[in-house]
């Protein structure tokens, strides 16, 4: 039953605001199929129903827009940025071999590992785990719609990545991948950004003064 009261609160929030009859109407069906010993199933119904009709209204599309910002590009980034951090310092170095090079006795780049660049590996490392948390925050404060507290969390991760490929600049490293970082993460706040001024419209639209 619990689960079934989960599914239907689900249904509901699919609704959105403008179908909020319909979800009053479902909620007083639920309760007759529950009786029934019918709840999960008929929860189950709701839910597939309010998820065909998303794309049918305003909000459901930027709910849709929201979760694909989210689950498609916002957590994976997240995770290639705590794979860097992972992988360490040697995957960082310059050229196409630069981590398998690292390995070779009397190469460059092993001189340059064995040398004061080990020191330096973790202030990027910090800043590429601050980068993937980051990320995470963001995600989950899209979904929730906090744009109040979004913005100090994009300022912060914006001054996180310019100081990494700053960083990685002044020791010779490769900081192309953290400059492409950088542009994805423009792209991705732009993205944010647009999806709030859609929320801010849908709020004034609905807003009972809109009229006037």
């Amino acid at each position: 039953m619990r689960l079934a009261s989960i599914v239907m609160a689900l249904a509901a929030c699919c609704l959105g605001a403008r179908h909020r009859d319909w979800a009053e109407a479902m909620a007083t069906e639920f309760e007759t199929a529950a009786e029934e010993g019918d709840a999960l199933p008929f929860a189950a119904g709701c839910l597939l129903a309010a998820l065909r009709a998303l794309p049918s209204h305003e909000e459901g599309r930027l709910a849709l827009a929201s979760h694909v910002l989210a689950l498609g590009l916002l957590i994976p980034v997240a995770a290639l940025q705590l794979g860097d951090a992972v992988l360490g310092l040697p995957f960082l170095l310059p050229g196409e071999n630069g981590a398998r090079a690292s390995l070779v006795p009397g190469s460059p780049e092993a001189l340059l590992m064995a040398g004061a660049l080990p020191a330096a590996a973790l202030p990027p490392t910090m800043l590429l785990l601050l980068l993937a948390a980051g990320q995470m925050r963001i995600a989950w404060l899209l979904l929730e719609r906090d744009w109040s507290r979004l913005l100090p969390t994009a300022m912060a991760i914006v001054a996180s990545a310019s100081t990494l490929v700053l960083f990685m600049s002044i020791l010779f490293l490769e900081s192309v991948h953290a400059v492409l970082q950088l542009a994805l993460l423009a792209l991705e706040l732009a993205t944010v950004a647009a999806i709030a001024n859609w929320h801010t419209g849908i709020i004034a639209r609905a807003s009972p003064d809109a009229s006037y």
